[in-house]
């Protein structure tokens, strides 16, 4: 079984000790992005990943496809180019006071200036199983969102499950319009066999109307003809948080109970949760076991610092025989 990410690889420079970065002088460097995250989480639980992706053709680069490996990553797809690798910073959050990221001038990076033309898809996608898009890719630049596209409709041709995360950030469509990122992901939605995302996705981004959550993804699944659509959710109550997971499938709405979550750092919690639904769908697991497995991979991943899940099957299997209690099974 094999699993490809196309997306951004990154540098994430994380202020040490949950200072404030005019506070600190020195970061943790690490190399992250959605597809690194996801890929190296699924790596973990014993699955062969591929990245494909543009670096630049510099030490910087060679940096991060070398993390890549570390993570277990084939990296044989990965591109060196002309262009920056894209960063950001990060302030972890305590209390009441949030986590905080400052991108840096990411539109400049290898990945964002690469056009479909430079990707080999239709060999890139031999002897894969899955392939996962990130919908940041939408969000990015003209090349990222053709080449996002074409290898969609590529994988769709060749009948490769493809896997799309909504993604959708904001911050970072602020110079485009509500219409074109619609369109947008009504084309890539064309294609897609897997979807994540949210109801507010749904409704935000697609303008569904407010209606019954089950109602809501069951049409939804069914304008689009997609098999699965899962997501998560975040509550609180008083000073605790909880994390829960959901999976549409078939007019179905399968939802796992509230865990408990005691964030230290909740970047890469969706794609770690993602790679849980992707390890139970290729183990054809129940949707109930598939969501415990997930959520908890998820909750584990927040509690632990930095983006990729570094968790094997029985660090998670683990966890949830001693109920998150923190108990030593082994």
């Amino acid at each position: 079984m094999k699993i490809l990410a196309f997306g951004e690889v990154m540098l994430r420079y994380t202020v040490p000790e949950h200072m404030l970065l005019e506070q600190s002088d020195t970061v943790l460097m690490s190399t992250v992005g959605t597809g690194v995250n996801l890929l190296g989480s699924l790596s973990h639980l014993g699955y062969e990943t591929g990245m494909i992706t543009q670096v630049p053709d510099n030490s910087l680069g060679k940096k991060a496809v070398a993390d890549l490996r570390k993570l277990g990553i084939d990296d044989s797809l990965v591109g060196y180019t002309n262009g920056y690798l894209g960063s950001f910073f990060v302030e972890l959050g305590h209390g009441s006071r949030p986590q905080r990221v400052t991108y840096q001038d990411r539109l400049s990076s290898s990945f964002c200036i690469t056009g479909p033309d430079e990707y080999d898809f239709n060999s890139a996608l031999e002897g894969v199983d899955y392939v996962h898009i990130c919908g940041i890719a939408l969000s990015l630049t003209k090349e990222t969102r053709s080449a996002a596209l074409e290898l969609a409709k590529v994988a769709h041709k060749k009948g490769v499950k493809v896997c799309f995360d909504f993604n959708y950030r904001m911050g970072l469509n602020e110079n485009n319009s509500h219409q074109m990122m619609k369109e947008l992901y009504q084309e890539m939605l064309e294609y897609v066999d897997i979807a994540f995302g949210s109801k507010r996705d749904l409704t935000d981004l697609l303008d569904y109307a407010e209606i019954k959550e089950s109602d809501l993804y069951a049409k939804f699944s069914a304008d689009y003809d997609i098999e699965y659509f899962a997501g998560s959710n975040r509550k609180s109550d008083e000073h605790k948080r909880y994390f829960q997971g959901f999976i549409a499938h078939n007019g179905q709405l399968y939802k796992s109970k509230l865990r408990e979550v005691k964030v230290l750092d909740r970047i890469g919690s969706g794609d770690a949760f993602a790679s849980g639904v992707i390890t139970g769908l290729i183990e054809n697991w129940k949707y109930e076991d598939t969501l415990r497995f997930a959520v908890a991979n998820s909750v584990l991943t927040q509690e632990s610092l930095n983006d990729t899940p570094l968790f094997d099957k029985e660090d998670i299997f683990d966890y949830l025989a001693c109920d998150g209690k923190n108990e030593l099974i082994r």
